[in-house]
């Protein structure tokens, strides 16, 4: 049997960084892959605006940002489509049917929005503190946190603590009278997330999703493949032992202790120290067993709300596609989230476990290819959606844009798929509900935050931990740094 200072399960982003920054620091590490290829989840991701600092500084990897002057182009039935340009982190509309007063009052509010983000922004990159260890580094953490915050000047102090709690819906229709702004910066606000526009909390989660991403609407400036081409590389350069087609069957321990994990084939590798970038449910339940778990912890685990809800469709077109109204030069991401009612429309249907006959899209176009992600499909327990239904729908929806809607090949992943192919328990993109009570120190859930589990050597990087999901790949590096710690 091999023994290895560090074994991690799972090659996502998180895994690699995770690996790449163990084996910098001189620790043996090995990498178990389920699949025939690494990047996990990242193989349906379509956008990826920013690779923190921290991960280009200490696994000195250098990613080129795309030369392109990205849009936001947010659809409308009447062809009369809003246009946004981002271009130098300025934002600018090139055409829209809105006034004067909505565009200014748009603009006024990615900027509040902005600002708030930057503040929460400041949290994301660390570990989170612990609120009643007495620990002298987590009582400055959380003394930061709160000086960070008033900082904002008490105007700005109290109108971030009034919207933090409020939906996105009451915040919008309170400076915006046009359907189709609404409805835009709704999407952002929901999108992968098991709130609607009038769901309290809704505007928590696109600010922080704003934070982690620093930029309210996640567009496309970096290749993913060559995220994580380079990150693969970084692993392969510090010689982390990589095994790919693998499944991990459990993890083995001893006396509340890790020693080590044991595949379906049988193969067994030792080590003291595993890292789990599975998602919570998937570590606790599935590979480490709930028999060693008090009870209720167990409960905690079963609460964590992780139903994912985003479908990814691809479908290919026997012509380069042309959308009606839009240059086909133009580049970045279509939105069909035309105003609150739809959305809300498709996010009751999520309620009761079925899937919207009107879905909301978001999707980008290469030519004769069309990468959309689909909401609300909600993941279903010991069942499966009409596939062949919701790319129906899907199809009805794009005809009202698209021509030619002569499709060749069609392609959907629904999170029930998502599940089985990656082993993400409610195939939720981010292991878990982004939402008041499963973010930052407490997320996942009490007992299981800063990366460290109730068995001693156990740890979790996975999309599940902070500061959530995103291609930050912070949950990798923070939980990492920890490992480091304790192995000290």
């Amino acid at each position: 049997m091999k023994n290895f200072d560090v074994i991690i399960i799972g090659g996502g982003h998180n895994g690699l960084v995770a690996a790449s920054y163990l084996a910098k620091k001189n620790k043996k590490v090995l990498l178990i892959e389920k699949n025939d290829n690494i990047g996990g989840l990242s193989e349906y991701a379509e956008s990826l605006n920013c690779i923190s600092p921290i991960i280009k500084k200490e696994l000195n990897i250098n990613i080129v940002s795309t030369n392109h002057t990205n849009h936001i182009i947010s659809l409308e039935d009447n062809q009369n489509h809003t246009i946004v340009e981002y271009n130098n982190e300025n934002l600018s509309f090139l055409k829209t049917n809105a006034d004067e007063h909505n565009q200014q009052n748009f603009l006024s509010i990615i900027n509040k929005y902005k600002l708030f983000s930057k503040t929460l922004g400041s949290f994301m990159f660390n570990q989170p503190p612990r609120v009643k260890s007495g620990n002298r580094a987590d009582i400055m953490q959380l003394i930061s946190m709160g000086w960070k915050i008033r900082k904002l000047g008490k105007r700005n102090m109290r109108e971030l603590l009034r919207v933090i709690g409020l939906n996105i819906a009451d915040d919008l229709e309170d400076n915006l009278s046009n359907d189709n702004l609404i409805g835009l910066l709704s999407h952002e606000a929901v999108l992968g997330t098991n709130l609607g526009p009038r769901s309290p909390g809704s505007i928590l989660t696109l600010l922080y999703k704003q934070a982690i991403n620093n930029n309210i609407f996640n567009l496309k400036k970096i290749e993913v493949i060559d995220y994580i081409n380079q990150l693969e590389d970084c692993c392969n350069n510090h010689s982390v032992e990589i095994i790919k087609s693998s499944k991990v069957k459990k993890i083995l321990t001893q006396n509340n202790c890790v020693t080590g994990i044991e595949l379906q084939n049988g193969d067994i590798f030792e080590s003291y120290c595993v890292m789990s970038n599975a998602d919570p449910k998937t570590t606790y339940l599935n590979l480490l067993g709930a028999e060693i778990l008090d009870t209720d912890f167990i409960r905690r685990v079963k609460n964590f709300r992780n139903k994912g809800n985003v479908a990814k469709l691809e479908l290919v077109f026997e012509k380069e596609i042309n959308i009606n109204g839009i240059d086909k030069k133009m580049y970045g991401k279509f939105i069909y989230a035309p105003n609150i009612k739809y959305i809300e429309h498709a996010f009751n249907a999520n309620k009761y476990n079925k899937y919207s006959e009107k879905p909301c899209l978001e999707f980008y176009i290469n030519k004769n290819i069309l990468s959309a992600n689909v909401y609300y499909v909600p993941y279903v327990a010991n069942s499966h959606h009409q596939e062949n239904e919701i790319i129906k729908n899907c199809k009805n929806v794009l005809s009202k844009f698209i021509s030619d809607m002569n499709v060749i090949k069609e392609n959907l992943i629904t999170p029930n798929q998502m599940e089985k192919k990656y082993n993400i328990s409610g195939g939720h993109w981010h292991h878990g509900d982004l939402e008041i009570d499963q973010l930052l120190m407490m997320r996942p859930f009490y007992g299981s935050a800063q990366y460290s589990t109730p068995i001693n050597g156990l740890y979790l990087c996975s999309a599940g931990t902070h500061p959530g999901g995103g291609l930050t790949g912070i949950n990798g590096i923070n939980a990492a740094k920890k490992v480091i710690g304790d192995l000290k």
